[in-house]
């Protein structure tokens, strides 16, 4: 039979790593909380940056604030527009009525004072359609463009400001 110091069963050795194991889990639980919590912490809880330091001689840095929109205030370039077209077997023509759009009073006015120039420019752009193209809602459209940007080129000339929103057609007659 085999003698009990052969065995070398290691029964108390087992205690022992049993032991190192409980504390390395302990540990490993603690160092994940300290660090879900320093996470916590540095994502909500962190009080804000403070702002960055102007250079010697900058300016201090203003924080951009975008104007209140205030209403929109129209104003209509009244006659109405009445355009010919060259068609060498009918007729053509077409009847518009326009308005302008901004949401600044002060542009308006300028508009007011600049009318008949913007109705040589809009007259010229209108008279050098073709009546196929205005007819589709496609063409429609296009002419709205090309109407804004001529009135905002306009006053940008004349004036020196811009700033027109949107041009309407609130009456289209072609025939």
């Amino acid at each position: 039979m085999a003698k009990k110091e052969d065995l070398d069963l290691d029964v108390e050795g087992g205690k022992k790593s049993s032991k190192l194991t409980l504390i390395l889990i302990i540990l490993l639980v603690l160092v994940l909380l300290g660090g879900g919590g320093a996470a916590a912490w540095y994502f909500f809880l962190r009080p804000a940056p403070a702002p960055a330091v102007a250079q010697e001689g900058a300016a201090p840095a203003q924080p951009v604030a975008k104007p209140k929109l205030g209403p929109p205030v129209y104003v209509e370039l009244d006659p109405d527009f009445v355009v010919s077209f060259k068609d060498q077997r009918l007729a053509r023509f077409m009847q518009l009525r326009v308005k302008l759009m901004s949401r600044d009073a002060d542009l308006m006015e300028t508009v007011e004072q600049y009318k008949p120039v913007l109705r040589n420019n809009l007259l010229l752009l209108y008279s050098s359609q073709k009546f196929e193209e205005i007819v589709t809602r496609e063409g429609k459209e296009k002419l709205l463009a090309q109407s804004l940007e001529e009135v905002n080129r306009t006053l940008e000339k004349e004036a020196g400001v811009s700033g027109i929103e949107a041009v309407y057609f609130t009456s289209f007659v072609a025939q």
